[in-house]
């Protein structure tokens, strides 16, 4: 059993490799079907020339043509095609079965396709009616000699059924294992972001309001506690949106969880206009002038992940400009469109000798921004010359049709 546990996971995974996506099976099955198309067509234009030849009997040549015309329907109603192929292998037999049957072909054909697709029980019945017809209505003097070639003969496509169930099982048996794990683990997730991240956050927010019932009378401490504290409650809010995202695969969202993780995601990001305006306040109470080049037609609606991810570059960026930016200097920020990508470029002036603060500087921003670009199939370019920090990130514009209707339908 062992053996067998380990043959079935090495074979999944191998076959794992040919595609990734959850579509992966139906893609497979449809070129399948079109394999089985144009091996059908060549069946039916060699059965036309082989009556032409041998001059068949019409009869039999309309046998033969019915049964290599079922196989087109057998991609998608094998049982309804087993049903009628087997008369025809008894027409066949009543008219006299040709040297290269193609009637008998469609059997075996039949036969691989049914066990493979349908529950087992029919496929082996389908095998035992089609031999029984075989073996009784014109018997010869070994019966059971006939018996045991066809079986051989029906042997070879079992075997292939058998072969392609076995590997289907074993992906879907790793593929609910994985997706069980990621679920559990997305929870766990979920549960730790809570426990710790919006709680701290709130903790923090409810420190400012009591801070501001102290009496401070500087009015700008009273801006600079009003804007943490809004900053701080559209944290939670987003936070909040992160874990919908995270839990939307739990079992008691899992109906319409997967439809709503597009809109959320572009919920939870702000508008591109909204960054740059967050973007530059942050700068401006950093000491900082934000310059905003952008083009007239950038604010026409983007695709969710597009947009999503230029808005965490854009916050990134600007973040970075106000930790390691030269105190006083300007910073640049310039996006424009074109009909394939959206491109994006931040300046800023080096501070000499700056280091940043261990508590607020991971060091990973910009990685995780990079892999957030790469993900939608940009590009990120981070470079130092000058005394200048020059970033670029380069988006594609071109998306699936269900992220320009999410779009669509979050502006409206």
């Amino acid at each position: 059993m062992d053996l067998r546990g380990r043959f079935s996971t090495a074979t999944a995974r191998a076959a794992s490799r040919l595609g990734r996506e959850p579509d992966t099976k139906r893609r497979w099955a449809a070129r399948a079907r079109v394999l089985l198309y144009v091996g059908v067509t060549c069946l039916l234009v060699w059965e036309l020339y082989i009556s032409e030849v041998d001059n068949l009997p019409t009869g039999l040549t309309v046998v033969q043509v019915a049964a290599i015309v079922i196989l087109y329907g057998l991609g998608r109603w094998p049982v309804v095609a087993a049903a009628l192929s087997i008369p025809l292998v008894m027409a066949e037999l009543l008219i006299g079965v040709h040297p290269f049957s193609l009637t008998i072909v469609t059997s075996v054909v039949t036969t691989g396709v049914l066990i493979a697709v349908r529950p087992r029980p029919i496929g082996y019945v389908y095998v035992a009616t089609v031999i029984t017809i075989l073996t009784t209505v014109q018997p010869t003097d070994l019966p059971l000699a006939d018996v045991a070639s066809w079986l051989v003969v029906f042997f070879v496509p079992c075997l292939l059924g058998e072969g392609v169930r076995f590997l289907s099982s074993s992906v879907d048996r790793i593929q609910r294992t994985s997706a069980a794990q990621l679920t559990r683990q997305r929870r766990d997730l979920a549960r730790e972001l809570h426990d710790t991240s919006i709680h701290d956050i709130t903790s923090i927010i409810m420190a400012l309001e009591r801070a501001k019932l102290t009496g401070i009378q500087d009015p700008k401490v009273l801006e600079e506690i009003d804007h943490a504290i809004a900053i701080g409650r559209q944290s939670v809010v987003s936070m909040r949106g992160v874990l919908k995202i995270l839990r939307a695969e739990d079992g008691s969202d899992r109906r319409s969880g997967t439809e709503n993780v597009p809109a959320a995601i572009a919920a939870a990001a702000p508008t591109l206009q909204r960054a740059l305006d967050d973007a530059r306040a942050s700068l401006e109470r950093a000491g900082h002038s934000l310059q905003v080049h952008v083009e007239d037609h950038v604010d026409l609606p983007l695709p969710f992940s597009v947009r999503t991810a230029l808005v965490r570059v854009i916050q990134e960026c600007t973040a970075n400009m106000a930790k390691y930016a030269r105190p006083g200097a300007p910073c640049t920020v310039m996006i424009e469109r074109t009909d394939v990508e959206t491109r994006a470029l931040f300046l800023n002036d080096a501070r000499e000798g700056a280091e940043a603060d261990s508590a607020l500087s991971s060091g990973v921003g910009l990685i995780g921004v990079r892999e957030r670009v790469e993900a939608v199939g940009g590009s990120l370019v981070v470079r130092h010359h000058d005394g200048r920090w020059i970033i670029q990130a380069s988006i594609p514009t071109i998306s699936s049709a269900s992220e320009g209707q999410v779009e669509r339908a979050a502006q409206h």
